[in-house]
């Protein structure tokens, strides 16, 4: 279902802090916190589009000229998400402590919600946004680990070029597609934004044996997942190797052992409960929740619904 808000002030928003805190409103409920301010005039604020698949949250924006700061203690407050921003028209500069880029037509920026920084938009900016959920990315292999921030030129990379033809091509079907099919669409989103980042880790020349350890400790995860508890020592164990070791390999990218194991249980839960009619207190049990309380109070913090409200809005059983 695609949504368009028109943000522009109009005769029952008489001043223009309110049309920012329209703007605001929108940011914060499909990419992130931000602290805005507008640079140039307010009359007319832009608009935001919305077409989802699934949990994945794609945007259109006409956003106006204004400045977005985020601190560190904004981030925090966020989920674990990554965002993919390309732009069509304009374009806006993003500044974080360890570089800036620029967001402008033939770019695609890959962007974590941990990330702190600078958001400027010198002249209006039409751009397209997609938030992934960590926990839907988790069962796709994006390499060591998610970028901070990552920004890839569409006329040196092909990939990034058939990202951007791909879901340009998509719009003229979100609408019409069955639960089945937007399924399919949304997991072929997410294996494209995981090569991508595989690919702007080849172009770093990420050689460091770690990340494939990494990867060699994410695959043992998955495997086990059903088997029970997975801690540190286990991982070990398995891997003959002292458990700092295993530590060092998820810090690296600041994540736990904890975290990632989480993470997994929750993209394994979210698909039983699309492709299957098992009870969710079977899938809770089965993907190592205590109960299906302590189930649903993680897959709501992570996905925003019900585990019954996404099955009804998203199953294909």
């Amino acid at each position: 279902m695609t949504v368009t808000h028109s943000i522009a002030r109009r005769a029952d928003v008489p001043t223009p802090e309110e049309v920012v805190d329209r703007w605001r409103l929108a940011v914060r409920d499909r990419l992130l916190s931000v602290d805005l301010r507008p640079t140039g005039p307010a009359e007319c604020f832009g608009s935001v589009q919305e077409r989802d698949l699934g949990d994945l949250l794609i945007t259109d924006w006409v956003c106006p000229q204004l400045e977005g700061i985020r601190g560190s203690g904004v981030a925090r407050r966020d989920d674990d998400a990554l965002v993919l921003f390309a732009a069509s028209a304009g374009r806006q500069i993003i500044e974080t402590p360890d570089e800036t880029v620029v967001l402008r037509p033939g770019t695609v920026l890959l962007m974590s919600t941990r990330a702190t920084g600078r958001f400027l938009t010198p002249q209006h900016v039409t751009k397209r946004t997609i938030k992934v959920p960590l926990a839907a990315l988790a069962p796709f292999d994006t390499g060591a680990s998610v970028p901070g921030c990552l920004l890839l030129e569409t006329a040196r990379s092909p990939l990034a070029n058939l990202v951007q033809d791909f879901l340009a091509r998509m719009d003229s079907h979100v609408g019409r597609m069955s639960a089945v099919e937007v399924e399919g669409a949304r997991n072929a989103v997410l294996v494209l934004i995981a090569s991508l980042i595989r690919a702007g880790q080849a172009d770093l020349g990420n050689s460091d044996v770690l990340p494939l350890f990494r990867r060699q400790l994410e695959q043992w995860i998955d495997d086990h997942l059903a088997d029970g508890a997975i801690r540190i020592a286990d991982l070990a164990a398995a891997h003959n190797v002292a458990p700092r070791t295993v530590q060092r390999a998820f810090e690296s990218t600041g994540d736990t052992v904890g975290s990632i194991v989480r993470a997994r249980r929750l993209a394994a839960a979210r698909r039983d409960l699309v492709n299957t009619n098992n009870p969710i207190a079977g899938i809770a049990h089965w993907w190592g929740f205590c109960d299906a309380s302590h189930f649903g109070r993680e897959f709501r913090r992570e996905f925003s619904m019900s585990p019954g409200d996404y099955r009804e809005a998203y199953g294909l059983a």
